[in-house]
Parts: structure tokens; sequence; C-alpha cells
């Protein structure tokens, strides 16, 4: 259920017709890198609602980030739009956009936006960010390389 933020302050309740099935559970699932589109696919035709949301509009294949860094691999050579990746279940809805906060008493998944979407249950895979370790200052001696943004700037200030 997507709603406006103004009618979020008291969610209502789905009721079914006479002699309609009731409806089915809501899992959100925030993040489409290996453990979200994981979990999404493990939910393949199960008796569930499968809403996946990330902020971009494709999964990472990581581990080659590294060849789009030495220019082995093109970009899209690793990236695979989500909604291709899970075209094929029926019970599978991807949204892009940036998660803004969890309301947990009212279970509720905050969009930008004032978007707010209902779930039942609630699958948090964002993944990871680089680590220094306590010194930010690291940063600058070894840049990270999660995304194919981090990727493309290593390329760039590669001198061969």
């Amino acid at each position: 259920m997507i709603a406006q933020k103004k009618d979020i302050s008291e969610p209502q309740a789905i009721e079914s017709k006479p002699g309609t099935p009731p409806p089915v559970p809501h899992v959100v699932i925030i993040g489409g890198g290996f453990g979200g589109l994981t979990a999404a696919k493990k939910l393949a035709g199960r008796p569930v609602k499968v809403t996946l949301i990330d902020r971009m509009n494709h999964h990472l294949f990581q581990p080659m980030l590294y060849q789009v860094a030495t220019t082995a691999l093109a970009p899209g050579d690793i990236a695979t739009p989500l909604r291709d990746a899970l075209h094929h279940q029926r019970n599978t809805t991807v949204l892009m956009g940036e998660v803004t906060g969890v309301d947990t008493q009212r279970q509720l998944v905050l969009l930008e936006k004032y978007i707010a979407i209902h779930y039942d249950y609630l699958i948090l895979a964002t993944g990871a960010s680089n680590n220094y370790f306590g010194h930010p200052e690291w940063a600058n001696l070894a840049p990270g390389m999660k995304t194919l943004e981090d990727a493309i700037a290593i390329k760039n200030g590669l001198r061969f």
C-alpha cells in the first residue's frame, strides 16, 4: 500500500470482498545487492507480495569492479537492471527510491517525497560501506571501490 505522508497517520487495513481470498503478506526488501536480490528470488512463487526498493536501478556485481577500474570491462558488463533480474516473478515489484526511514510501530518504510509503504515483513539488505578504521584521512590514499562511480573514478585517475 503506497500513501502520501499526510495519509499515513492511521494505515488502513485492506478488507477483502466476500468470496475473495484474503490479501497475502507484503514483504518489503530494502537493497538490491546480493542479499536483497537473493531474498527476492527465494520468494518467487511464494504466497507473498514482494517489493524490492533500491536507490539504483541495477544490481552490481561488485567482485568485478576492479575489471571496470582497469578498463578490462565496461560498466554495463557488471550491472544488471533489477527489473530484468526479477521480471519473471509475478509477485515482485521493483521500486527505485531513497529510503529515508522506517516506522516500526506502524510498519512503514518511508521514502523520499513523503511516500510510505506498509509492510508485514521487512528485510534490510543495505550493503556495506568503506571502512577506514577511524582514520578518515586514509580515504585520500586508499579510495574505496564499492560503486561503479568509484571504479570509474579510479580508472580516470590511472596513468598508463
